[in-house]
């Protein structure tokens, strides 16, 4: 090939790259209220929960909704974890035995609740295993974790021992996307939040005890962890920092690779991170961020980011790293598509 026709296929190739960019796609046929908690089942099933005590279902893609409510309009459910298009996991949050687990298997059309905390307890955040096994992180109490944990999503137990480290004082979570708890890449791990040092609990899929790795995050009251993405015991992302705008500085995004700590550039939005989503197109990886600022999406390979969207966005979440969707405030739901 000539020096000139390898010149114009590189060009082609660096334009053809330029073109697939990530883009938001709003859509319009959801309920106009907060949505909080998603799931993404598969690229036309999706479960959704927020406000009123409602939950969402779609089977089509986003192009039609089936809507319920497990209990009262009263609950926030800030986390859902869809199994298949009947069967999900809910969990709505707050102190006075508001904190609870609702399943359901038949779409959404009844629910029946599996546990509900003591009135004192507030739990964050739900994740589940491929196994059916499923954890709850929660505000420790008096000096103990409060986690809850399941082995086959029937029966649900408090568990005070799972840590290998007592908590800090205050130490808790921030139930603001349902991703402060995640389990990928037989890893289970949390981020923690509100006490002098924001820390990491990770174990194995067949681990006994979360460890605990204390990380530079922004600590303190309403500052901490608010999402983590594991790709293993030993390697994983943390977003986070202060909830206010005012108060928030520092690095907001890091990676833990054998044992040590790397801040990533920052995001272009404002405050705290709420969200936390991995993704991969046309063989690079994308990291996924959002919170009451905006979206946006940073190219691992460029090193550079990309705005996605100035909406109050609380979470984002992708299906096998490819089918990716956002949600928020004012009935906010958007598509991540590539151009």
């Amino acid at each position: 090939m000539s020096r000139c026709l390898m010149v114009l296929a590189l060009l082609f190739s660096c334009a053809s790259y330029a073109l697939q960019m990530p883009n938001a796609e709003r859509v319009e046929s959801i309920k106009k209220q907060q949505w909080i908690g998603l799931s993404i089942v598969s690229p036309t099933t999706l479960w959704v929960s927020g406000a009123n005590g409602t939950i969402a279902r779609t089977i089509d893609g986003g192009e039609t909704w089936n809507y319920s409510q497990p209990a009262s309009d009263q609950l926030q459910f800030r986390d859902i974890e869809g199994i298949d298009d009947r069967q999900a996991y809910a969990l709505s949050i707050g102190n006075e035995g508001q904190s609870r687990v609702y399943y359901t298997r038949d779409g959404g059309d009844s629910w029946r609740m599996l546990y509900r905390a003591e009135n004192h307890t507030f739990l964050n955040c739900l994740a589940m295993s491929p196994s059916g096994e499923a954890w709850i992180y929660g505000d420790s109490i008096d000096d103990h974790w409060s986690m809850v944990r399941s082995a086959d999503g029937k029966n649900w137990l408090a568990v005070k021992s799972a840590v290998a480290e007592p908590p800090q004082a205050n130490e808790g979570g921030f139930a603001s996307s349902g991703s402060c708890l995640r389990y990928a890449n037989d890893t289970w791990i949390i981020g923690t939040g509100n006490a002098d040092v924001a820390r990491v609990l990770v174990k194995s899929a067949f681990g006994i005890r979360y460890q605990t790795i204390e990380t530079p995050m922004q600590a303190g009251p309403a500052a901490g962890i608010t999402s983590v993405w594991p790709y293993s015991e030993q390697h994983f992302l943390i977003a986070g920092g202060h909830l206010s705008v005012e108060k928030s500085q520092g690095a907001r995004l890091w990676e833990y690779q054998s044992g040590d700590f790397t801040a990533l550039p920052e995001p272009p939005m404002a405050g705290g991170l709420y969200s936390l989503a991995v993704a991969e197109h046309d063989a690079t990886e994308w990291l996924l961020t959002s919170n009451p600022q905006g979206a946006a999406a940073y190219n691992r390979k460029t090193q550079q980011w990309h705005t996605l969207a100035d909406d109050n966005i609380w979470t984002i979440q992708c299906h096998a790293k490819r089918n990716c969707w956002m949600v928020g405030k004012d009935g906010y739901l958007a598509k991540l598509t590539w151009r």
